[in-house]
């Protein structure tokens, strides 16, 4: 089961989700007018989907979406209720931004936006700030992003920022990194408790401009080695996670059949682990693998099962047919 159905089938489920900000924007179709409500949410995995987002973003490249957005469209002036449309995920607000941004141009290079930075079911809301959007403001936010990846997966670093800004803070103590998109310059701060000027240039250009700076080759080199200790204990923290999350489960199950409640939630916990080790289970104790490995034979064996109960069904009813005609 590939990872981004473990994340719409599983781990989607178990999110809480903590309101960010609202964008809202205008279509016109055929002389009415529709208003796009797009609610920004930072989602909030439990510990064991955190560790296993973590070391996929470690040993893979991309772990599960930090954030998701919510799409309803409503006729201004109508009597119905907004509509929800097809949710979408990304990896930061900044992100997120880009995103809704795109996909409020339509036909058009600009679009009027307004931003409500609060929670959009408050009572009392704080009046949002209108942003004429351009294709121009895109351009700098994807550059900005792009700046992004030279210091690792998004996983592992501290993103925000807007269509004017992005700042981006590596793992450990590192200050963040500064994407000034309206003038097209980058900020690298300054090593702390120095009185050394902060290295700037601009935003296009970058890996060439850092090869010509003893500071900022220094920064990226820590930075880079505080991503990789960090990859590091992803890793570890995800088997130790996956090894408490098998014992604990096997300690609820307590030699149980895996039927009804226990047989879902087993099927969820396997596929979680396969998506992170493999289908071999890798990587963890020999006590815990074992475990494990059985509770999987066990569901396989549970669905042959079922597959040939339904076929059996299906051919006693075709057989019941036959004889009546």
């Amino acid at each position: 089961m590939s990872v981004g159905i473990v994340f719409k089938t599983f781990i989607e489920r178990c999110l809480e989700r903590i309101p960010v900000l609202e964008v809202t924007h205008e279509e016109h179709h055929r002389g009415r007018v529709f208003i796009i409500s797009q609610t920004v949410h930072r989602n909030v995995f439990t510990e064991f989907d955190r560790c296993l987002s973590r070391h996929l973003a470690a040993t893979r490249g991309s772990g599960f979406p930090a954030f998701t957005v919510s799409v309803y469209v409503a006729e201004r002036g109508g009597a119905a209720s907004p509509q929800p449309l097809a949710r979408a995920h990304y990896a930061s607000v900044p992100h997120a931004l880009k995103g809704i941004a795109e996909r409020a141009f339509g036909e058009s290079d600009r679009v009027e936006l307004m931003i409500h930075h609060n929670d959009p079911g408050a009572g009392e809301r704080v009046a949002g700030a209108c942003r004429t959007v351009t294709s121009d403001d895109i351009d700098g936010l994807e550059a900005g992003l792009g700046i992004c990846r030279y210091l690792g997966e998004t996983e592992f670093l501290r993103v925000s920022g807007d269509f004017d800004i992005v700042m981006a803070a590596p793992p450990g103590e590192l200050r963040p990194v500064t994407m000034h998109l309206r003038n097209g310059s980058i900020t690298l701060p300054c090593p702390s408790g120095t009185s050394v000027t902060p290295f700037e240039c601009p935003l296009h250009g970058f890996a060439a401009h850092v090869s010509e700076s003893t500071l900022a080759q220094g920064y990226m080199a820590q930075a880079r080695h505080a991503l990789v200790e960090t990859k590091e204990r992803a890793v570890a923290d995800f088997r130790k996670a996956a090894e408490r999350q098998i014992l604990n489960f096997d300690r609820a199950v307590a030699g149980r059949p895996l039927e009804a409640h226990r047989l879902e939630s087993a099927v969820a916990l396997v596929e979680r682990l396969k998506a992170g080790l493999g289908p071999a289970l890798d990587g963890l104790s020999e006590d815990a693998r074992i475990t494990a490995l059985e509770w999987s034979v066990s569901i396989e064996a549970g669905s042959e099962a079922g597959a040939m109960d339904r076929h059996a069904m299906l051919l006693d009813a075709a057989i019941g047919r036959k004889r009546t005609a």
